[in-house]
């Protein structure tokens, strides 16, 4: 794959010229009418303002230096004339002022010990993702759960059961198969959470190096840096034509882990350190959301419901464990709600 990343390059005067033109063109016609009125009112009358919406201080430093100098926007397009300003860096800067300036919350997750969440969320991704999915893997089955982030509804919930083959033993190319069969039913969303797994495939218990808990480990772990791998792939990368900055082919990461603790003990699944079922539990919530008032309560539609209850008990543990991901998720890291959060704090964690 051919790079223009720190190579230096000769671009004939008309080629830049129509570049130009495409890249102005494209800003024009993205927002309406009012949408480029209310964002060049804030951009040319309310400079100060700007530091509460998604740019940088040095792209910040910069319109205002321009402003001074040139006057006012007359258009979007006009952007592209300040040092800086890709077509990225624009639409990112657009869309942040049309939905308006980040709020500030108060991070009550941050008292609980240790890290929640790997990789870190950033507060951009968490007030602008609009969709979630949960996905819990196990050596039989895959799990997913897609959530509404504005209505907080499930509007998704499947068990998948993973096939084995006659001979019983898998083959990387076998559990390959079942990642990418996976990963073409999973719904597209903003942000996938899983559960975060232990580092080591050792066995608990008296017999760490028992071999066939070993080879069991290893498929579940293969099957997961498969599926994670090709969800992060779904995304296309595209090269940045960079002006101050060298372009970032860093991969950005769209699925998180979750602290596996953290649905049992919010939900009250873990007695000790054993698990218990989540089948009451569950039912026990479905009993209490199905009338919610409010959307601080998850909304789990009737067809999804009966789904579930029509399920055999190991169904039911595993799409109940993949449900409890998913609202921990939501309240812990995305929501932030204080009554979840005040209870993790209260048990320990």
């Amino acid at each position: 794959m051919f790079s223009l990343v720190n190579h230096k390059f000769w671009v004939p005067r008309g080629v830049f010229a129509v570049f130009t033109r495409c890249y102005s063109v494209e800003l024009e016609n993205k927002y309406s009418e009012s949408q480029k009125e209310k964002i060049l009112q804030i951009i040319n009358e309310n400079t100060s303002s700007l530091s509460s919406y998604d740019i940088t201080k040095a792209r910040l430093k910069n319109i205002s230096s321009w402003l001074k100098n040139n006057g006012q926007l007359k258009s979007l397009s006009d952007i592209k004339s300040i040092d800086g300003f890709t077509e990225k860096h624009a639409d990112k800067l657009f869309n942040s002022l049309i939905n308006g300036p980040q709020k500030k919350v108060q991070n009550l997750s941050k008292k609980i010990k240790g890290q929640i969440l790997n990789p870190h969320l950033s507060e951009t991704l968490r007030q602008s993702c609009k969709s979630v999915v949960a996905v819990f893997t196990t050596v039989n089955s895959v799990c997913w759960a897609l959530i509404d982030r504005d209505n907080y509804e499930i509007q998704e919930w499947k068990y998948y059961h993973i096939e084995y083959p006659e001979s019983n033993k898998m083959q990387i190319t076998n559990i390959l198969d079942i990642a990418w069969d996976v990963t073409k039913k999973l719904p597209s969303a903003d942000i996938y959470v899983m559960k975060a797994e232990a580092s080591s495939l050792r066995a608990a218990g008296s017999d760490p190096n028992n071999p066939k808990v070993l080879s069991v480990n290893l498929q579940k772990s293969q099957l997961i840096a498969m599926i994670v791998a090709l969800i992060n792939a779904r995304q296309t990368v595209c090269a940045d034509w960079e002006t101050e900055e060298k372009a970032n082919d860093t991969l950005k990461q769209k699925v998180f882990f979750l602290r596996p603790t953290l649905p049992f003990r919010l939900y009250g699944t873990l007695v000790g350190n054993e698990r218990v079922s989540t089948d009451q539990t569950v039912e026990t919530l479905l009993q209490e959301v199905k009338n919610r008032e409010n959307n601080s309560q998850v909304h789990v539609p009737d067809k999804l419901v009966a789904m579930f209850r029509n399920q055999k008990d190991l169904q039911k543990d595993m799409l109940g464990q993949c449900l409890l991901l998913a609202l921990t998720f939501m309240d812990v890291c995305i929501y932030m709600n204080k009554d979840s959060i005040n209870k993790l704090l209260k048990r320990g964690e």
